[in-house]
């Protein structure tokens, strides 16, 4: 059986907030938005917040995050895009609540 080993890589995650009724609905905004997006790197949070953004930030941005969080929240790993820059900048149904330091999981073989 082959062993895996967990290393948080730090990264910057684009965070934004919108109210939506569905994760699709998120995801096919976003398609219209931003079509270079690889949505295969991109989180919506719409319930749990804190236990969900736990996984990414420390204690204070995910106490930050969720003092006046809607019902969704959705981030934009790095690999999300190839650019320097995220397609994705906001739109009318997502505000971008920022860039916040954090850790992406990455699992390897154990030697």
């Amino acid at each position: 059986m082959t062993e895996y080993k967990r290393t948080d890589l730090p990264a910057d995650i684009l965070v934004f907030a919108g109210e939506f009724a569905s994760q699709p609905l998120v995801f096919a905004h976003l398609l219209d938005a931003a079509p270079d997006l690889d949505l295969g790197h991109v989180e919506v949070i719409q319930s749990n917040h804190a236990t969900r953004l736990a996984a990414h930030f420390d204690a204070t941005i995910v106490a930050n995050l969720t003092s006046n969080s809607p019902a969704t929240l959705v981030l934009i790993l790095p690999a999300a895009y190839q650019r320097l820059t995220c397609p994705l900048q906001g739109t009318a149904h997502l505000r971008a609540l920022g860039t916040f330091r954090g850790a992406i999981p990455h699992l390897s073989t154990a030697p």
